[in-house]
Order: structure tokens, then C-alpha cells, then sequence
């Protein structure tokens, strides 16, 4: 059933005017390299971003630190990343995508280098900070930019590409940096991925086109009516216990994989790869199926896509070998990947033009929240009862079926355009 928002919730906006005057302003090769630097910049984004799960080894034998104060660090970027969500969003909707786009990536690339140079770990604390701060305008800055280009027909599969970069920067962080840190050691791998952000903020700039500068109240009221919604709450919730489970999975992996099967990191590192790259892929599919046929069942895929994280999540207990668990690691990204399609979808489908950032952090916000307290809550509950992951598989479950539970009670509204 259908749940109309009042009629002057959104600042009114056509849909296919907004559309026509955005689109012309990109010719398709132009669509096509905006679309490549954004997957570039994302691809980085988790890369610097995974480098930090797979260095958690030596930084913490280098910083002598216990489990709770490594979930602690791995925690610490989430916070001001989930907080920057929301401040993104509106700056986004407000004066376009491409000033907050660019300081985001230059932001985070700065201090992914200043990563190398830290001497204590109250230092690491505040680049973590730091970082998170930057990074945090990527994904409302980055629907908003898909907004700008493309019309609405093609959105969700252009967002797909986009966002299934975080699987490719983790299979590229997982690989690339553990050979990076096996070989030439954490910080020089901090120094390189710096660098290359560097570089890639520039060509940003250069790739998207400068977008109209809307009025300060329309990127307020567009704010507070998103947040408003119903159906972007529960979007929100969703992601928020989806994103528990799998940032947990992406923090402490490979630390699992370490100290219970007594793997090297850089076969670790390696090990991790593959489910990512299937994840990329199967993401991208979500995206195309949502173009196709996704409108107005946005539920279903939800819905199916949280029963095969808690089922092969669940499963995990019982792996006897490690080609067994990463098949079911597979499986369960598999499953998050539909969710994760579908809840970035549904701003670019089913929101005004002029709200597609602030509904963007909104939905980004509550998963980050997630991102934030996951690490910690491992460590946590792996410090109470050491070298024992039970307690903390079991909170992880508690997420995965509370996704479903809410995905199970999700509705579209009927948004004035």
C-alpha cells in the first residue's frame, strides 16, 4: 500500500525537466568517464580504507595493543565518517556535487599518507578522525553526481558500478596492500595509496561539470523532509543491521583468519580477494535487475537479500576448512550485495532531484552508525572471552535477522517529483 508524502514536503521539481536540463549537459563519453573516475575514486576510497584491516596485524604488534583497542581504531573512522554523511548530503543538494566530491577525496587521500607518519596511538586516533571526515562526502556527493548525469531509467545500474567499487577497492586493498605491507611495511603502503588520491581528485575535477547553485533553504526543507519519510528510516535501519554484519566481517577477517587458521597476512590478504571480486560482479547485476524490473519491489530484494546473509552467515558456524568458509563468506556478501544495491536505489528511483543527497546520507548515515560500532563491539566482546569468536558471531546473527525483520515491514511512498 502506498503511503503519499504531503504535497509540500519536497521543494516541487519535474522529474523529466530536471532530467532533460541535467542530462544535456553530458554527452555520453562524458556520462562514461564521470562514471569511471567515480568507480576509480571508490575503488581508492575502500582500498585506503580496507588497508587499515589488513595493517591492524603490525600496527597493533608495533603499537602493542590489545583486541579492544584495535576495534577502537578500526571503529574510530566511522564515527566522523557517519556523522559527515549528513552534512554531505545537504551541501551536495545545495551547491552540486563536484566541490564537495573533490575536498572529500583530496580530504581522505591527505591523511590515508599522514597514516604512515603516526608515532602513538592517540595520533592514529585522530587521523582515523581525520580521515573519516573526508571520506564521509564521497557517497552523497556520488549519487548526487549520478543524478546530475544520468536519467532515471539508468540510475541504479550507474549506481551499482559505483558503489560495487567498495567490493573492488577491498579486493584490491586486501591483495595490494598486504603485499605492500608484507614487503616494503605498513607505512610505505600509507604513503603510496596517498599519493595516487592525490591525483585522482584532480582529474575529478577536471571530469564533472560544475551543477547550478540551488537556494539555502531548498537543501534544508529537502533535509528534513527525506528524514521524515517512513519509507528512508526504515531504508536506513536496514543498512544500519546489514552494515553491522559486514563491516564486522571486513574488519576482522583477516585477523580471524590469522590467529585461528594460522594463515600468513599476505595469504590472508589474498584469501579475502575473491569474495569481493563475486560481490562486484553480483552487485551489478542487482543494479541492472533493479533498472529493469526493480521498480516498486525494492522490498523483495531486500527481503531476499537479508535471508541470505543470516542463512549462510549462520552456516559459517560449522565451516570445517578454510575453502568452506570463504565459500560461505561468498554466499553471505552475495546476499548483502542485493541490500546494499537496493537501498542506495531507492533515492536515485523513488526521490526529488533536488533531495537525492540529503535521502543519500540519511541511508549512508545509519550504516555507517553500524560501521562505527561494529569493529568495537568484536573487539570487545573478543577481549571478554579470549581467542573465542561465539560471542561475537552471535551478536553479528542478532543483526542480520533484525535486517530481515525490518526489511519484511518496508514500504514505498508516493514522492511528488
Amino acid at each position: 500500500m502506498n503511503h503519499p508524502i504531503e504535497q509540500n514536503a519536497m521543494p516541487p521539481l519535474s522529474a523529466t525537466a530536471a532530467d532533460a536540463a541535467k542530462i544535456a549537459n553530458y554527452s555520453s563519453k562524458r556520462k562514461a568517464f564521470v562514471l569511471v573516475m567515480l568507480l576509480v575514486s571508490w575503488i581508492l576510497a575502500n582500498a585506503d580504507r580496507m588497508a587499515m584491516s589488513i595493517s591492524i596485524v603490525p600496527i597493533s604488534k608495533d603499537f602493542n595493543l590489545d583486541a579492544r583497542s584495535a576495534g577502537l581504531l578500526l571503529s574510530a573512522f566511522y564515527v566522523s565518517y557517519s556523522l559527515m554523511q549528513l552534512v554531505a548530503g545537504q551541501l551536495s543538494d545545495r551547491f552540486g556535487s563536484r566541490a564537495v566530491l573533490v575536498f572529500s577525496v583530496a580530504c581522505w587521500s591527505v591523511f590515508t599518507g599522514l597514516t604512515g607518519f603516526a608515532t602513538t596511538f592517540a595520533s592514529l586516533i585522530v587521523i582515523r578522525v581525520l580521515f573519516g571526515i573526508g571520506e564521509g562526502g564521497f557517497v552523497p556527493a556520488s549519487t548526487v553526481t549520478v543524478a546530475e548525469a544520468f536519467p532515471r531509467g539508468e540510475r541504479a545500474r550507474a549506481k551499482s558500478l559505483v558503489i560495487g567499487a567498495s567490493f573492488l577497492g577491498s579486493a584490491v586493498g586486501s591483495s595490494a596492500i598486504a603485499a605492500l605491507v608484507h614487503t616494503h611495511g605498513w607505512r610505505y603502503a600509507y604513503h603510496v595509496f596517498g599519493l595516487v588520491g592525490i591525483v585522482v581528485a584532480i582529474v575529478l575535477w577536471l571530469a564533472i561539470k560544475h551543477a547550478p547553485r540551488r537556494r539555502k533553504r531548498v537543501g534544508k526543507h529537502a533535509f528534513h523532509a527525506a528524514f521524515r519519510s517512513p519509507m528512508l528510516r526504515k531504508t536506513m535501519l536496514i543498512f544500519f543491521f546489514s552494515n553491522v554484519v559486514y563491516v564486522a566481517l571486513i574488519s576482522w577477517m583477516p585477523s580471524f583468519l590469522v590467529k585461528t587458521r594460522h594463515i600468513d597476512i599476505l595469504h590472508a590478504g589474498l584469501a579475502s580477494a575473491g569474495p569481493y571480486l563475486v560481490a562486484f560482479v553480483c552487485l551489478n547485476i542487482v543494479g541492472w535487475m533493479l533498472d529493469k524490473v526493480g521498480h516498486g519491489r525494492e522490498r523483495l530484494f531486500m527481503t531476499c537479500g537479508a535471508c541470505a546473509v543470516v542463512v549462510f552467515f549462520a552456516l559459517m558456524a560449522f565451516a570445517n576448512s578454510l575453502p568452506v568458509l570463504l565459500v560461505l563468506w561468498t554466499l553471505c556478501l552475495v546476499g548483502y550485495t542485493v541490500i546494499y544495491g537496493t537501498v542506495f536505489a531507492i533515492p536515485l528511483k523513488h526521490m526529488p532531484d533536488a533531495s537525492v543527497g540529503s535521502a543519500a546520507g540519511i541511508i549512508n548515515f545509519g550504516g555507517q552508525v553500524a560501521a562505527a560500532i561494529a569493529p568495537a563491539m568484536v573487539g570487545l566482546l573478543v577481549d571478554l572471552t579470549p581467542g573465542s569468536y561465539v560471542w561475537a558471531y552471535l551478536a553479528l546473527l542478532v543483526a542480520g535477522m533484525a535486517a530481515l525483520l525490518v526489511s519484511l515491514t518496508w514500504r514505498t511512498e508516493s514522492v511528488a517529483h
